[in-house]
């Protein structure tokens, strides 16, 4: 479908069977058009169940007019329906990882058997042996100690 470049009119208009008009329009093309898609509306009811409505189509102001006052305009019959707009092109960018997604259930797991190729031998580890000494701390008395002492409970008597 093209764009129009400009508004046309129709100049003479056939009713023919099956919901097609033959068509000639200002700009010198004749044409038949199958109406089908245009006349689906509830207003259009009658053009398209009486074929003899349809063949009441007659011109007014350049459009195709029925006797009930519907109507299909002239730059619709020639040029067709308009194209929606072509959505814009985005960029793609890299989907954001999705936070912490439960795994699903593996049915079967394939084992594949990966060379390994033998470990360089390394030299030995130097040891090193440190000389580890207890230290033995002194407990502080209970007065400069900031814990507070543990209560031991009473005994009951029977």
């Amino acid at each position: 479908m093209v764009e129009p470049p400009r508004p046309v009119s129709v100049v003479s208009v056939v009713a023919l069977n099956d919901l097609h008009l033959q068509l000639d329009f200002d700009d010198g093309l004749s044409r038949t058009v199958d109406v089908t898609p245009y006349v689906q509306g509830p207003h259009y009811k009658q053009v398209r169940l009486s074929e003899k409505f349809f063949k009441t189509a007659h011109i007014e102001s350049g459009a195709v007019v029925w006797d009930n006052g519907v109507m299909l305009d002239a730059d619709l019959l020639r040029y067709g329906p308009p194209k929606p707009p072509k959505p814009e092109k985005v960029k793609a960018t890299k989907p954001a990882k999705p936070a912490a997604k439960a795994k699903p259930k593996a049915k079967s797991v394939k084992v594949v058997k990966a060379k390994v190729k033998p470990a360089k031998p390394k030299a030995p580890a130097k040891k090193v042996a440190k000389a580890v000494k207890p230290v033995k701390r002194a407990a502080k008395p209970a007065a400069k100690s900031k814990a507070k002492p543990v209560k031991k409970p009473a005994k009951k008597k029977k």
